[in-house]
């Protein structure tokens, strides 16, 4: 979408014109329902907390400053998706620390591996993640975010994130291995 485009829905959205929020609505629900089903339990989970970020897209939409919007939307799908992790009853953390300092071995062949697969074969390996290591590997791999930005959003330490983070990647190269043979 052009940036003039782009500025006409959010001129209307900020004016509450349904046309224009479902335009906006339509244009990124697929990659934002991308990110939730990352986090989600369930697809189910993963719809409901896109609905949820919508909702909070068009409340805040007035305090968007400019920028880049794709960027800024993705944040406010990210946090919804954690806060909906964190306020999950199911299940507690499976955060452990781990003493394994090994945190990016770009030689192991991970990457190499990992770029051979498809987008579906990626989200079906993520998704036997256990949870913990899960949301610490989107957030770090997928997402971009340092291991203290990752510490202070799910409430860590850092050092448990980076743990996790290798612990991931240990068992997705473990299933990658495995799946080879």
């Amino acid at each position: 979408m052009k940036a003039e485009g782009l500025q006409h829905i959010l001129e209307g959205c900020l004016k509450n014109d349904p046309r224009q929020q479902r335009a906006l609505y339509e244009h990124f629900a697929k990659a934002m329902l991308g990110i939730c089903l990352r986090y989600a339990a369930d697809r189910m989970e993963a719809e409901d907390v896109m609905q949820m970020g919508f909702i909070k897209v068009f409340k805040s939409l007035h305090s968007y400053n400019g920028g880049n919007f794709q960027g800024w939307i993705k944040r406010i799908f990210i946090r919804e998706s954690i806060n909906q992790y964190h306020s999950r009853k199911r299940k507690l953390l499976d955060f452990t620390e781990g003493d394994d300092h090994t945190y990016l071995n770009v030689s192991d062949g991970f990457a190499d591996a990992i770029s051979q697969l498809q987008t579906a074969e990626i989200m079906k390996l993520l998704s036997t993640l256990p949870e913990g290591s899960r949301i610490v590997f989107n957030l770090f791999a997928i997402e971009g975010y340092g291991h203290a930005e990752i510490a202070e959003i799910l409430g860590i330490s850092e050092g448990t994130s980076k743990s996790q983070y290798s612990r991931a990647r240990q068992l997705l190269k473990d299933q990658l291995s495995h799946s080879l043979l």
